[in-house]
Protein backbone atom coordinates (compact mmCIF):
# COMPACT_ATOMS: atom_id res chain seq x y z
CA UNK A 1 0.00 0.00 0.00
CA UNK A 2 1.14 3.45 -0.49
CA UNK A 3 -0.07 6.86 0.71
CA UNK A 4 0.79 9.76 -1.21
CA UNK A 5 0.07 13.43 0.34
CA UNK A 6 0.13 16.29 -1.49
CA UNK A 7 -0.74 19.83 -0.83
CA UNK A 8 -2.15 21.67 -4.36
CA UNK A 9 -3.00 24.85 -2.52
CA UNK A 10 0.76 25.76 -1.29
CA UNK A 11 1.39 28.85 -3.44
CA UNK A 12 4.60 28.14 -3.93
CA UNK A 13 5.68 24.72 -3.44
CA UNK A 14 3.97 20.75 -3.36
CA UNK A 15 4.94 18.87 -1.07
CA UNK A 16 4.82 15.20 -1.50
CA UNK A 17 4.98 12.84 1.21
CA UNK A 18 5.19 9.11 0.57
CA UNK A 19 5.26 5.68 1.80
CA UNK A 20 7.43 3.09 0.59
CA UNK A 21 5.99 0.21 2.40
CA UNK A 22 8.59 -1.91 3.81
CA UNK A 23 8.30 -6.14 3.90
CA UNK A 24 9.44 -8.95 5.82
CA UNK A 25 13.43 -8.80 5.87
CA UNK A 26 15.33 -11.38 3.87
CA UNK A 27 18.46 -11.87 2.62
CA UNK A 28 18.17 -10.56 -0.97
CA UNK A 29 21.37 -9.46 -2.30
CA UNK A 30 21.70 -6.57 -5.15
CA UNK A 31 23.55 -8.01 -7.99
CA UNK A 32 26.79 -5.48 -8.50
CA UNK A 33 25.93 -3.06 -11.06
CA UNK A 34 26.52 1.11 -12.07
CA UNK A 35 29.32 3.34 -11.62
CA UNK A 36 29.53 3.01 -7.90
CA UNK A 37 32.07 0.72 -5.76
CA UNK A 38 30.46 -2.91 -3.79
CA UNK A 39 33.88 -3.75 -2.43
CA UNK A 40 36.12 -2.07 -0.16
CA UNK A 41 39.24 -3.08 1.84
CA UNK A 42 38.48 -3.41 5.38
CA UNK A 43 41.09 -1.23 6.14
CA UNK A 44 40.20 1.64 4.59
CA UNK A 45 37.45 1.78 7.02
CA UNK A 46 38.18 -0.42 9.53
CA UNK A 47 34.39 -0.28 11.69
CA UNK A 48 32.06 -2.98 13.22
CA UNK A 49 29.48 -1.43 14.46
CA UNK A 50 27.05 -1.14 11.59
CA UNK A 51 28.14 -5.27 10.39
CA UNK A 52 27.41 -5.85 14.14
CA UNK A 53 24.42 -4.10 14.77
CA UNK A 54 22.60 -4.00 11.56
CA UNK A 55 23.45 -7.55 9.86
CA UNK A 56 19.63 -8.65 8.93
CA UNK A 57 19.41 -5.25 6.93
CA UNK A 58 22.23 -6.24 4.68
CA UNK A 59 23.94 -2.65 4.76
CA UNK A 60 27.17 -4.14 4.43
CA UNK A 61 28.40 -7.67 5.10
CA UNK A 62 32.30 -8.51 5.82
CA UNK A 63 33.87 -11.30 4.01
CA UNK A 64 37.67 -11.98 5.42
CA UNK A 65 39.60 -8.24 4.31
CA UNK A 66 37.04 -6.74 2.17
CA UNK A 67 33.15 -5.40 2.83
CA UNK A 68 30.95 -5.69 0.54
CA UNK A 69 27.68 -3.31 -0.24
CA UNK A 70 24.41 -5.78 -1.07
CA UNK A 71 21.91 -2.68 -1.55
CA UNK A 72 20.06 -3.07 2.02
CA UNK A 73 18.70 -1.01 4.57
CA UNK A 74 16.35 -0.62 7.21
CA UNK A 75 13.43 0.68 5.01
CA UNK A 76 14.98 -1.24 1.59
CA UNK A 77 13.91 -5.14 2.36
CA UNK A 78 14.14 -5.88 -1.00
CA UNK A 79 17.39 -3.75 -1.87
CA UNK A 80 17.72 -0.36 -2.94
CA UNK A 81 17.23 -0.77 -6.57
CA UNK A 82 13.37 -2.07 -5.92
CA UNK A 83 13.07 0.94 -3.08
CA UNK A 84 14.30 3.56 -6.39
CA UNK A 85 11.58 1.64 -8.98
CA UNK A 86 8.92 2.49 -6.37
CA UNK A 87 9.60 6.41 -5.68
CA UNK A 88 9.57 6.34 -9.56
CA UNK A 89 5.87 5.37 -10.05
CA UNK A 90 5.05 7.86 -7.51
CA UNK A 91 7.65 10.25 -8.64
CA UNK A 92 7.66 10.05 -12.93
CA UNK A 93 9.99 12.92 -12.83
CA UNK A 94 12.87 11.00 -11.53
CA UNK A 95 12.86 9.05 -14.81
CA UNK A 96 13.07 11.60 -17.36
CA UNK A 97 15.78 14.30 -16.14
CA UNK A 98 13.16 16.73 -14.20
CA UNK A 99 14.93 15.58 -11.02
CA UNK A 100 18.76 16.06 -10.93
CA UNK A 101 19.93 17.17 -7.69
CA UNK A 102 18.62 15.08 -4.21
CA UNK A 103 19.44 15.15 -0.50
CA UNK A 104 19.65 12.08 1.61
CA UNK A 105 19.16 12.81 5.51
CA UNK A 106 20.32 9.99 7.81
CA UNK A 107 21.92 8.52 4.64
CA UNK A 108 23.57 5.14 6.61
CA UNK A 109 26.33 3.69 3.71
CA UNK A 110 24.44 5.58 0.91
CA UNK A 111 22.68 2.81 -0.47
CA UNK A 112 20.15 5.46 -2.35
CA UNK A 113 22.24 8.00 -3.28
CA UNK A 114 24.78 5.01 -5.30
CA UNK A 115 21.87 3.73 -6.93
CA UNK A 116 20.04 7.49 -8.18
CA UNK A 117 23.55 7.89 -9.46
CA UNK A 118 22.19 5.51 -12.11
CA UNK A 119 19.63 7.08 -12.27
CA UNK A 120 21.03 10.76 -13.74
CA UNK A 121 20.26 11.78 -10.48
CA UNK A 122 23.38 13.51 -8.33
CA UNK A 123 22.26 13.26 -4.28
CA UNK A 124 23.79 14.56 -1.61
CA UNK A 125 24.47 11.67 1.52
CA UNK A 126 24.27 13.52 4.95
CA UNK A 127 25.17 12.40 8.19
CA UNK A 128 26.66 12.87 11.31
CA UNK A 129 29.22 11.07 13.05
CA UNK A 130 27.29 9.14 15.70
CA UNK A 131 27.08 5.32 16.92
CA UNK A 132 26.85 4.16 13.31
CA UNK A 133 30.95 4.93 12.65
CA UNK A 134 31.96 6.18 9.36
CA UNK A 135 28.66 6.66 7.74
CA UNK A 136 30.01 9.18 5.70
CA UNK A 137 33.43 8.00 5.30
CA UNK A 138 32.01 4.40 4.01
CA UNK A 139 30.00 6.08 1.28
CA UNK A 140 32.58 8.36 0.11
CA UNK A 141 35.30 5.90 -0.25
CA UNK A 142 32.75 3.76 -2.67
CA UNK A 143 32.88 7.32 -4.72
CA UNK A 144 29.38 8.70 -3.41
CA UNK A 145 29.01 12.43 -2.94
CA UNK A 146 28.99 12.88 1.15
CA UNK A 147 29.31 15.27 3.58
CA UNK A 148 29.10 15.14 7.35
CA UNK A 149 26.60 17.40 8.72
CA UNK A 150 23.50 17.23 11.46
CA UNK A 151 20.13 18.87 11.38
CA UNK A 152 20.37 20.27 14.76
CA UNK A 153 20.61 24.21 15.84
CA UNK A 154 22.88 25.53 12.75
CA UNK A 155 21.17 25.87 9.00
CA UNK A 156 22.60 23.25 6.65
CA UNK A 157 25.44 24.72 4.59
CA UNK A 158 23.67 24.97 1.31
CA UNK A 159 21.41 27.80 -0.02
CA UNK A 160 17.52 27.98 -0.31
CA UNK A 161 15.92 26.60 -3.19
CA UNK A 162 19.19 24.16 -3.73
CA UNK A 163 17.47 20.38 -4.35
CA UNK A 164 15.00 19.14 -6.62
CA UNK A 165 14.25 16.37 -3.71
CA UNK A 166 14.80 15.29 -0.46
CA UNK A 167 14.89 12.14 0.92
CA UNK A 168 14.31 10.40 4.50
CA UNK A 169 14.46 6.82 5.37
CA UNK A 170 13.40 6.12 8.92
CA UNK A 171 16.62 8.88 10.03
CA UNK A 172 15.65 9.12 13.08
CA UNK A 173 15.14 12.91 12.87
CA UNK A 174 12.24 14.16 15.23
CA UNK A 175 10.49 16.23 12.57
CA UNK A 176 7.16 17.79 14.43
CA UNK A 177 9.37 18.51 17.15
CA UNK A 178 9.95 22.41 17.86
CA UNK A 179 7.51 23.39 15.67
CA UNK A 180 8.84 21.54 12.96
CA UNK A 181 12.13 23.99 12.99
CA UNK A 182 13.72 20.47 10.59
CA UNK A 183 11.51 20.39 8.72
CA UNK A 184 11.43 24.19 7.82
CA UNK A 185 15.36 23.75 6.91
CA UNK A 186 14.29 20.70 4.29
CA UNK A 187 11.64 23.09 3.01
CA UNK A 188 14.24 26.33 2.80
CA UNK A 189 16.40 24.14 0.81
CA UNK A 190 13.94 22.34 -0.88
CA UNK A 191 13.38 24.12 -4.96
CA UNK A 192 9.56 24.99 -5.21
CA UNK A 193 7.82 22.21 -6.97
CA UNK A 194 10.07 20.00 -5.20
CA UNK A 195 10.05 16.66 -3.55
CA UNK A 196 10.29 15.51 -0.11
CA UNK A 197 10.28 11.63 0.60
CA UNK A 198 9.62 9.84 3.54
CA UNK A 199 9.88 6.10 4.70
CA UNK A 200 9.29 4.78 8.30
CA UNK A 201 8.11 6.16 11.39
CA UNK A 202 5.27 7.33 11.86
CA UNK A 203 4.02 6.17 7.66
CA UNK A 204 1.94 2.97 7.89
CA UNK A 205 1.80 2.92 11.99
CA UNK A 206 -0.61 0.60 11.49
CA UNK A 207 1.13 -2.44 10.23
CA UNK A 208 4.18 -1.29 11.45
CA UNK A 209 4.51 0.25 14.98
CA UNK A 210 5.39 -3.11 16.46
CA UNK A 211 9.13 -3.33 15.22
CA UNK A 212 8.90 0.26 16.48
CA UNK A 213 9.15 -0.04 19.96
CA UNK A 214 6.47 1.83 20.70
CA UNK A 215 2.53 1.53 20.67
CA UNK A 216 0.05 2.41 18.00
CA UNK A 217 -1.50 5.40 19.38
CA UNK A 218 1.86 7.29 19.89
CA UNK A 219 2.70 6.66 15.97
CA UNK A 220 -1.02 7.43 15.02
CA UNK A 221 -0.03 11.12 16.99
CA UNK A 222 3.04 11.33 15.46
CA UNK A 223 1.23 10.91 11.94
CA UNK A 224 -1.59 13.65 12.34
CA UNK A 225 1.13 15.71 14.15
CA UNK A 226 2.72 15.46 10.99
CA UNK A 227 -0.04 15.78 8.38
CA UNK A 228 -0.67 19.54 10.60
CA UNK A 229 2.70 19.96 10.12
CA UNK A 230 2.55 19.97 6.60
CA UNK A 231 -0.23 21.21 6.19
CA UNK A 232 0.29 24.86 8.49
CA UNK A 233 3.76 25.23 6.20
CA UNK A 234 1.47 25.69 3.18
CA UNK A 235 -1.22 28.27 5.10
CA UNK A 236 -0.72 29.65 8.48
CA UNK A 237 3.33 30.57 7.81
CA UNK A 238 2.99 31.36 4.46
CA UNK A 239 0.60 34.05 5.82
CA UNK A 240 1.74 35.22 8.48
CA UNK A 241 5.66 35.96 7.16
CA UNK A 242 7.17 37.49 4.70
CA UNK A 243 10.44 36.81 3.10
CA UNK A 244 13.20 36.33 5.68
CA UNK A 245 16.32 38.09 5.38
CA UNK A 246 19.03 36.16 3.12
CA UNK A 247 17.37 33.06 2.79
CA UNK A 248 20.74 31.72 1.07
CA UNK A 249 22.54 32.99 4.37
CA UNK A 250 23.85 29.19 5.79
CA UNK A 251 27.27 29.47 7.76
CA UNK A 252 27.02 29.99 10.81
CA UNK A 253 23.51 30.85 10.65
CA UNK A 254 21.35 29.79 13.19
CA UNK A 255 17.74 27.74 12.70
CA UNK A 256 15.10 29.64 12.11
CA UNK A 257 11.26 28.41 13.25
CA UNK A 258 9.72 30.47 9.87
CA UNK A 259 8.75 29.30 6.49
CA UNK A 260 11.50 30.48 3.92
CA UNK A 261 9.33 31.59 0.66
CA UNK A 262 10.59 33.20 -2.31
CA UNK A 263 10.34 35.83 -3.57
CA UNK A 264 7.74 37.36 -6.50
CA UNK A 265 10.77 37.96 -8.86
CA UNK A 266 12.16 34.47 -8.82
CA UNK A 267 8.92 32.37 -9.90
CA UNK A 268 11.25 30.58 -12.05
CA UNK A 269 13.04 28.80 -9.54
CA UNK A 270 10.28 26.04 -8.69
CA UNK A 271 11.18 23.01 -10.73
CA UNK A 272 8.49 23.16 -13.08
CA UNK A 273 10.36 25.80 -14.74
CA UNK A 274 14.14 24.33 -14.38
CA UNK A 275 15.53 22.93 -17.86
CA UNK A 276 15.41 18.88 -17.72
CA UNK A 277 18.74 17.50 -17.31
CA UNK A 278 21.13 17.54 -19.19
CA UNK A 279 19.98 20.87 -20.21
CA UNK A 280 20.91 22.73 -17.69
CA UNK A 281 24.71 22.49 -18.41
CA UNK A 282 26.69 24.81 -20.90
CA UNK A 283 30.24 24.99 -20.11
CA UNK A 284 32.94 27.05 -21.10
CA UNK A 285 36.31 25.60 -19.18
CA UNK A 286 36.69 22.96 -22.10
CA UNK A 287 39.63 24.28 -22.91
CA UNK A 288 41.34 24.34 -19.42
CA UNK A 289 39.89 21.33 -18.85
CA UNK A 290 42.19 19.81 -21.69
CA UNK A 291 45.21 21.25 -20.67
CA UNK A 292 44.54 19.83 -17.30
CA UNK A 293 44.38 16.01 -18.52
CA UNK A 294 47.17 16.55 -20.85
CA UNK A 295 49.38 17.83 -17.32
CA UNK A 296 48.03 14.61 -15.33
CA UNK A 297 46.93 11.80 -17.51
CA UNK A 298 45.31 10.21 -14.52
CA UNK A 299 42.49 12.87 -14.70
CA UNK A 300 39.44 11.01 -16.25
CA UNK A 301 39.93 7.88 -16.12
CA UNK A 302 39.26 5.17 -13.52
CA UNK A 303 42.09 6.24 -10.83
CA UNK A 304 40.39 9.78 -10.33
CA UNK A 305 36.36 9.12 -8.77
CA UNK A 306 35.69 12.24 -5.90
CA UNK A 307 37.07 15.23 -6.74
CA UNK A 308 36.41 18.53 -4.81
CA UNK A 309 37.01 22.49 -6.54
CA UNK A 310 37.74 24.11 -3.96
CA UNK A 311 36.92 27.80 -4.70
CA UNK A 312 34.68 27.22 -7.79
CA UNK A 313 32.43 30.36 -8.56
CA UNK A 314 29.61 28.94 -10.95
CA UNK A 315 30.76 25.03 -11.38
CA UNK A 316 32.52 25.23 -14.65
CA UNK A 317 35.03 22.89 -13.68
CA UNK A 318 32.73 20.16 -12.80
CA UNK A 319 30.59 20.87 -15.80
CA UNK A 320 33.03 20.52 -18.23
CA UNK A 321 34.03 16.97 -16.73
CA UNK A 322 30.17 15.55 -16.46
CA UNK A 323 31.35 13.28 -18.92
CA UNK A 324 33.76 11.53 -16.89
CA UNK A 325 33.50 8.70 -14.91
CA UNK A 326 33.82 11.18 -11.50
CA UNK A 327 31.67 13.66 -9.15
CA UNK A 328 32.78 17.13 -8.18
CA UNK A 329 32.05 18.68 -5.07
CA UNK A 330 32.05 22.08 -5.47
CA UNK A 331 33.02 24.43 -2.69
CA UNK A 332 32.00 28.00 -2.61
CA UNK A 333 33.62 30.75 0.24
CA UNK A 334 31.21 31.84 2.67
CA UNK A 335 33.47 34.81 2.19
CA UNK A 336 33.09 35.27 -1.61
CA UNK A 337 30.14 36.33 -3.92
CA UNK A 338 27.15 34.21 -3.21
CA UNK A 339 26.67 32.16 -6.21
CA UNK A 340 26.19 28.42 -5.03
CA UNK A 341 22.40 28.61 -5.93
CA UNK A 342 23.50 28.90 -9.49
CA UNK A 343 25.72 25.75 -9.13
CA UNK A 344 22.48 23.32 -8.24
CA UNK A 345 20.93 25.88 -10.90
CA UNK A 346 23.04 23.66 -13.00
CA UNK A 347 22.45 20.21 -12.09
CA UNK A 348 25.40 20.00 -9.79
CA UNK A 349 26.13 19.81 -6.15
CA UNK A 350 27.96 21.62 -3.67
CA UNK A 351 28.46 23.49 -0.11
CA UNK A 352 29.63 26.36 1.39
CA UNK A 353 32.99 26.67 3.28
CA UNK A 354 35.75 28.84 5.31
CA UNK A 355 39.26 27.78 3.87
CA UNK A 356 39.99 29.11 7.55
CA UNK A 357 38.12 25.96 9.02
CA UNK A 358 38.57 21.97 8.62
CA UNK A 359 36.15 21.15 5.94
CA UNK A 360 33.33 18.46 7.10
CA UNK A 361 34.85 15.10 6.38
CA UNK A 362 37.05 12.42 7.29
CA UNK A 363 40.96 11.57 6.25
CA UNK A 364 41.84 10.47 2.57
CA UNK A 365 38.58 10.90 0.74
CA UNK A 366 39.01 12.81 -2.36
CA UNK A 367 41.22 11.81 -4.99
CA UNK A 368 41.80 15.17 -6.47
CA UNK A 369 41.54 18.64 -5.19
CA UNK A 370 41.55 21.93 -7.35
CA UNK A 371 42.05 25.35 -6.44
CA UNK A 372 41.92 28.21 -8.80
CA UNK A 373 43.09 31.15 -6.87
CA UNK A 374 42.18 30.43 -3.25
CA UNK A 375 45.57 32.21 -1.77
CA UNK A 376 45.16 35.01 -3.81
CA UNK A 377 41.48 35.76 -2.15
CA UNK A 378 42.26 34.00 1.21
CA UNK A 379 45.60 34.80 2.31
CA UNK A 380 44.70 37.93 4.21
CA UNK A 381 42.51 35.73 6.50
CA UNK A 382 44.13 32.32 6.35
CA UNK A 383 47.34 31.37 6.40
CA UNK A 384 48.68 29.58 3.66
CA UNK A 385 50.44 26.49 5.38
CA UNK A 386 47.20 25.48 7.70
CA UNK A 387 45.31 25.18 4.22
CA UNK A 388 47.74 23.33 2.58
CA UNK A 389 47.87 20.37 5.62
CA UNK A 390 44.03 20.47 5.65
CA UNK A 391 44.30 19.64 1.70
CA UNK A 392 47.03 17.10 2.64
CA UNK A 393 44.57 15.75 5.78
CA UNK A 394 41.38 15.05 2.93
CA UNK A 395 43.64 14.01 -0.11
CA UNK A 396 44.17 10.29 -0.54
CA UNK A 397 47.69 8.94 -0.39
CA UNK A 398 49.42 9.06 -4.26
CA UNK A 399 45.74 11.49 -4.89
CA UNK A 400 46.26 14.74 -6.94
CA UNK A 401 46.44 18.43 -6.23
CA UNK A 402 45.71 21.02 -9.39
CA UNK A 403 46.85 24.65 -7.88
CA UNK A 404 46.33 27.63 -10.12
CA UNK A 405 47.86 30.70 -8.18
CA UNK A 406 49.53 33.54 -9.56
CA UNK A 407 53.59 33.86 -9.56
CA UNK A 408 53.48 35.02 -6.06
CA UNK A 409 52.44 32.61 -4.93
CA UNK A 410 52.78 29.41 -6.47
CA UNK A 411 57.08 29.00 -5.17
CA UNK A 412 55.73 29.28 -1.41
CA UNK A 413 53.35 26.64 -2.35
CA UNK A 414 55.52 23.91 -3.88
CA UNK A 415 58.00 25.16 -0.98
CA UNK A 416 54.92 24.28 1.59
CA UNK A 417 54.00 21.15 -0.48
CA UNK A 418 57.36 20.03 -0.66
CA UNK A 419 57.45 19.73 3.16
CA UNK A 420 54.46 17.43 3.01
CA UNK A 421 56.55 15.04 0.87
CA UNK A 422 54.40 16.10 -2.07
CA UNK A 423 56.04 15.76 -5.79
CA UNK A 424 54.88 18.96 -7.75
CA UNK A 425 55.94 20.20 -11.12
CA UNK A 426 55.17 23.79 -12.24
CA UNK A 427 53.65 24.39 -15.59
CA UNK A 428 51.99 26.76 -17.65
CA UNK A 429 48.77 27.60 -18.01
CA UNK A 430 46.57 27.07 -21.41
CA UNK A 431 47.06 30.71 -21.85
CA UNK A 432 50.46 31.38 -23.07
CA UNK A 433 50.82 34.76 -21.92
CA UNK A 434 49.07 34.27 -18.74
CA UNK A 435 50.07 35.76 -15.21
CA UNK A 436 49.07 32.30 -13.69
CA UNK A 437 51.14 29.11 -12.82
CA UNK A 438 49.92 25.92 -12.84
CA UNK A 439 51.23 23.42 -9.66
CA UNK A 440 50.64 19.64 -10.35
CA UNK A 441 51.20 17.86 -7.28
CA UNK A 442 51.09 14.34 -5.96
CA UNK A 443 50.58 13.12 -2.80
CA UNK A 444 53.09 10.69 -1.68
CA UNK A 445 52.66 7.70 0.35
CA UNK A 446 54.82 7.25 2.83
CA UNK A 447 55.91 6.62 6.98
CA UNK A 448 57.43 8.55 9.48
CA UNK A 449 59.20 5.73 10.69
CA UNK A 450 60.97 5.72 7.19
CA UNK A 451 62.60 9.33 7.72
CA UNK A 452 62.56 10.64 11.08
CA UNK A 453 64.52 13.35 10.08
CA UNK A 454 61.95 15.30 7.91
CA UNK A 455 58.83 16.89 8.06
CA UNK A 456 60.59 19.93 9.67
CA UNK A 457 60.32 21.73 6.12
CA UNK A 458 56.88 23.45 7.54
Amino acid sequence: MFLSFTYPLCPFSDIVYIHIPGKILNTYILCYQGSTVFILSVRNVPYDWIINKKSNQHWLRKEGDKFFFPGGGTMFPNGVNSYVKLMQKLIPGMKNGIIRTAIDTGCGVASLGGDLLDHGILTVSLAPRDNHEAQVQFALERGIPAILGIISTQRLPFPSNSFDMAHCSRCLIPWTEHDGIYLLEIHRILRPGGFWVLSGPPINYEHRWRGWNTTVEEQKSDYDKLKKLLTSMCFKFYNKKDDIADPDSAWYTPLQPCLTIPSQKFKKLGLNFVPKWPNRLHSRWKVRVKHYKALLPAFGSDEIRNVMDMNTLYGGFATALIDSPLWVMNVVSSYGPNSLGVVYDRGLIGTYHDWCEPFSTYPRTYDLLHLDGLFTAESHRCEMKYVLLEMDRILRPNGYALIRESYYFIDAIATIAKGMRWDCEKQGTEYIMSKEKLLACQKKLWHANQTQDSGNDL
